[in-house]
């Protein structure tokens, strides 16, 4: 776990950081009892880095933070050597896993993203990124880092508006991870999905291909006038594939140029419910810095104990109908990857892979759209939490079915 002492201290306050300091206790503790170690890293404290050798950092950039990152993990790997591991855990890292996960605690303005270059032709000035800290030492250009191989899991905070944000996150996330590891669930039976009505057919792509046979729900003719509890209750994969916005609170449906607000804050923090996974393909779906959960559906989430919430940090795309392409593929191969057991990270870092795997064969290489979703998809959340599944549920591998059809988010 990394973080910032003194940017935490500036937030919350002393009684703010005591708390945090206990939450954290408590929540390594749930760790050890799922065979997790949870090494505490505050890179501007002299005590807490002296451990790795290393001198707090004076200025906190998404490089420094790095380097300290690269630094620890190696320190950490010399020190455990070739351990044995379980079978379960091999599984739930998947064949190529990482043996360390990192979680960032706080949002970008505690522990910066990367602001990468954009290889995107589109209004995106750069894209902000998790990548480069779950990639080997000296690797930050956007070229190099689209397929991390580390884990890497960040709990934002909410623009420091209050600190029970993170207390509920680390609270959900041991609560979660006993749950979820110990109640077998079906994506057929506990899914909820919402979507564009334009999208409709790369929705029902997806939504089939994961094992889901209930029904899809479109926007319009629905609307966030017509959200219940219903909607929700006794779901734990919930999968959006609408528009979002980096000025407003709202996610929005599409028919034409009819665009109704789909979903807001307010309605998750009615409805919502813990334990979940939430898998959004909004533009900016994932965007948190200078919001709070009154005014960022996913934060909304996360204040109402989703285990998990895989979003966009910028414009993303995907296409009109199957085959899915970019975002379609991150959420079909991660919600496929959760339901084989694999760690929320882990299946967050082979669902990039497969996704340049599916690319490459169809076309031959990777384009522009397809390096800016592999840069731009982060994880809210406890990396290293896995679900257990009842079956590997009744969905058909991705196949090339043709060519790519063109993107279509905006």
């Amino acid at each position: 776990m990394v973080s910032s002492l003194q940017r935490l201290r500036q937030r919350y306050g002393r009684p703010g950081l005591e708390r945090i300091l206990s939450s954290l206790e408590s929540y390594g503790d749930c760790l050890s009892e799922r065979r997790i170690e949870l090494t505490t890293a505050f890179i501007d404290d002299g005590p807490s880095i002296a451990q790795f050798g290393l001198k707090p950092l004076k200025a906190i950039t998404s490089t420094s933070v790095k380097g300290a990152i690269d630094r620890i993990v190696a320190e950490l790997s010399t020190r455990r050597g070739a351990r044995p591991k379980s079978s379960r855990d091999a599984a739930q890292r998947g064949s190529h896993g990482s043996d360390i996960s990192v979680l960032i605690l706080g949002g970008g303005e505690v522990i910066p993203y990367f602001r990468l270059s954009n290889p995107a032709f589109d209004s995106d000035s750069s894209v902000l990124s998790d990548n480069p800290y779950g990639c080997h030492t000296g690797t930050v250009s956007s070229e190099k880092c689209l397929l991390p191989d580390r884990p890497v899991g960040r709990m934002p905070d909410g623009n420091g508006s209050t600190v029970q944000l993170l207390l509920n996150q680390m609270a959900a996330a041991s609560e979660g991870a006993a749950w979820l590891s110990a109640n077998p669930l079906s994506l057929q039976k506990s899914s909820f999905g919402y979507t564009a009505a334009i999208w409709r057919k790369a929705s029902l792509k997806v939504w089939r291909d994961i094992g889901c046979s209930g029904n899809l729900k479109l926007c319009p003719p629905l609307s966030r006038q017509d959200a219940t509890a219903a909607w929700f209750m006794n779901k734990n994969f919930l999968y959006f594939n609408v528009h979002g916005s980096d000025t407003e609170p709202f996610w929005f449906g599409q028919d034409g140029t009819s665009f109704p607000r789909a979903l807001s804050p307010s309605d998750v923090t009615r409805f919502g419910r813990g334990k979940s996974l939430v898998v959004t393909e909004a533009c900016y779906g994932a965007i948190e810095m200078s919001k709070k959960r009154d005014t960022s559906i996913s934060l909304a989430f996360l204040s109402t104990g989703s285990a998990c919430v895989i979003g966009s940090t910028c414009i993303a795309y995907g296409a009109l109908a199957p085959p899915v392409s970019e975002a379609d593929l991150i959420a079909l191969s991660f919600f496929r990857n959760v339901h084989k057991g694999m760690a929320f990270g882990q299946a967050l870092v082979n669902a990039r892979a497969q996704l340049a795997t599916v690319a490459i064969s169809r076309q031959g290489y990777l384009d522009e759209d397809d390096k800016k979703t592999l840069l731009q998809f982060v994880l809210f959340g406890d990396p290293t939490i896995s679900v257990l599944p009842i079956s590997a549920g009744s969905g058909k591998n991705v196949k090339d079915t043709g060519q790519k059809t063109g993107p279509t988010r905006q």
